[in-house]
């Protein structure tokens, strides 16, 4: 696994490409975090593409880590599919 500073490297947009055909642009906001609340985000209603290039605009909105194994990929903290892919390394 590779670490990228956000903030020092902009996310590719085929990068957030894969994470969103998995999960939808829509779920990789991070809806607690202050950038969402300051976007005002929780009272639009967002089209897939919007949501898309707000998320490559402004990185603080994504629901963080995003992670990559591979051809697999999570978001958030989800402890079960990091386990299994370690496991299986």
């Amino acid at each position: 696994m590779t670490f990228v500073d956000l903030a020092q490297r902009p996310l590719a947009r085929g990068e957030l490409q894969r994470f969103a055909q998995k999960f939808g642009a829509l779920r990789l906001f991070d809806e607690e975090s202050k950038a969402y609340r300051d976007a005002g985000l929780a009272y639009i209603r967002l089209d897939v593409v919007d949501a898309f290039e707000r998320l490559l605009a402004d990185p603080r909105l994504l629901k963080l880590p995003l992670v990559r194994c591979g051809n697999g990929v999570s978001t958030g903290a989800d402890q079960t599919t990091l386990k299994s892919w370690l496991s299986a390394s």
